[in-house]
């Protein structure tokens, strides 16, 4: 017979997604964990508006989705369940009621992924200028066995860098990229309360 190790939660690496960044942070303090969210997963099945409504009530910017097996299946942002957001897609027939978390999700097939193993070496800046590199937001965190450990999130980094970031090259800025886009499109910026 086997003995199991035992820990406590507090020697475990639980980041805080309230606190502020520096650029030259380590990549790792910038990790959404997956295994110790406190953040709700939204049945797939579940309509826009009540999704909407439970993510407006826990605060919460960014909720995993999962079926029905408890299977994640991708993430969604309140801000794309907004009532704003969906008028660019209803027509008289087809309103938000009729549509599911589903619709709307960013599937975890079309996310990009890392190892975690490459976090250890980076800082939130190598992170941020990946980001722009590649034209994603988001960036699922594998650990060595090919196992989500986590999510990073442009918009969640930017919102918590203590001053605009500085790029190396001067290919452009992705916090004014980001600034532009939000202005255009009349979107409130991303800022992930339930870390």
């Amino acid at each position: 017979m086997k003995t199991l190790q035992t820990y406590t939660l507090n020697s475990l690496e639980i980041n805080d997604n309230s606190r502020l960044l520096k650029e030259d942070s380590k990549a790792t303090a910038a990790l959404m964990n997956f295994s110790y969210s406190t953040r709700m997963a939204l049945n797939a099945d579940m309509p826009v508006p009540d999704a909407y409504q439970i993510m407006t009530a826990e605060n919460s910017q960014i909720n995993y989705v999962v079926n029905d097996h408890h299977e994640l299946l991708g993430i969604v942002s309140r801000n794309w369940l907004s009532s704003d957001n969906l008028m660019k897609y209803t027509d008289k027939n087809h309103g938000p009621s009729f549509w599911s978390v589903f619709d709307l999700m960013l599937p975890i097939s079309e996310l990009p992924a890392v190892d975690d193993a490459q976090l250890q070496d980076v800082t939130v800046l190598d992170v941020l200028e990946t980001f722009r590199s590649i034209q994603r937001d988001f960036m699922l965190v594998l650990d060595s066995n090919g196992q989500m450990r986590g999510l990073l999130s442009a918009e969640d980094m930017i919102a918590r860098l203590e001053h605009a970031p500085t790029f190396r090259d001067k290919g452009g800025e992705v916090l004014e990229i980001l600034r532009q886009l939000r202005e255009s499109h009349g979107l409130e910026p991303l800022q992930v309360v339930n870390g």
